[in-house]
């Protein structure tokens, strides 16, 4: 499965600073048959490298010896990571679409392709903006953001509140009468398993009365410090970034095929 768009861009920008070297770039477009781009010349290491991103961009099919040169672009920014060049927003970008970067430079999905990481975080998109779910949206943003820049704490806190959002937005759509107040996400998640038919199945165990379900468990995994957003390393808040966007997919397909796909 070809690497998404904005792990690319981040490779293309991090081998920008990381390439100290006109010769660098060259020799890496040369070896792939990109004779076009090295005969271009001009301009900065970053401007190339960004001329590069547009060619992938517009030519995403493009191989070298059956590969995606988007591919060997991925692995070339992997290789050149460095304490000098640590690559933090390439290596998040690589984190956040389940990928890690192991020693030696390798990179491993970390979790199954069937999940596919990238398709969820752009449906999920794609959802929020029919149904104009705004604040769930620039929650979620504000998360990816965080998450971009290392910001834990900061993205820990916006994924709660975007799945906070998500089930407050889903419950007005579904019933203009759903509680109101800041204090009432518990009211209206009920709201949301007891309306006809419900949104959230006693069934599969997504909802019961007693608060022992799977919704409620997944809002204290995201939050085991209660009230504070608390701190975490990478690993443990891009699992919940991951966790979150998954449901958010599951949740926005079930709400739009009850609204029929309308806005």
């Amino acid at each position: 499965m070809p690497f998404p768009r904005s792990v690319i861009f981040e490779a293309c920008a991090f081998l920008g600073e990381a390439f100290e070297y006109h010769g660098q770039f060259e020799d890496m477009v040369l070896r792939w048959e990109l004779d076009d781009l090295e005969a271009r010349g001009g301009g900065s290491i970053h401007q190339r490298c960004r001329d590069l991103f547009r060619f992938l961009r517009d030519c995403p099919e493009v191989e070298y010896d059956g590969r995606r040169i988007s591919d060997f672009v991925v692995e070339e920014a992997a290789r050149h990571i460095s304490r000098r060049h640590p690559g933090e927003v390439f290596v998040r970008s690589l984190e956040r679409a389940g990928y890690v970067l192991e020693e030696g430079a390798q990179v491993r999905r970390t979790l199954p392709e069937a999940l596919d990481l990238p398709a969820a975080e752009d449906e999920v998109h794609a959802l929020l903006n029919r149904h104009a779910l705004t604040v769930a949206l620039g929650h979620l943003d504000q998360a990816i953001q965080s998450h971009s820049l290392g910001n834990w704490a900061a993205a820990n806190s916006q994924v709660r509140s975007f799945l906070e959002s998500l089930f407050d937005e889903t419950a007005y759509r579904l019933d203009p009468n759903a509680p109101h107040g800041q204090n009432q996400g518990e009211a209206r998640r009920q709201l949301l398993a007891n309306i006809t038919p419900p949104f959230l199945s006693r069934d599969l165990n997504e909802w019961s009365d007693d608060g022992k379900n799977f919704v409620n468990g997944v809002f204290k995994r995201l939050h085991p410090q209660g009230a504070h957003p608390g701190l975490s390393g990478d690993e443990d808040c891009t699992f919940r970034l991951h966790l979150v966007l998954l449901l958010a997919r599951l949740f926005l397909r079930r709400l739009d095929a009850v609204l029929g796909g309308r806005p």
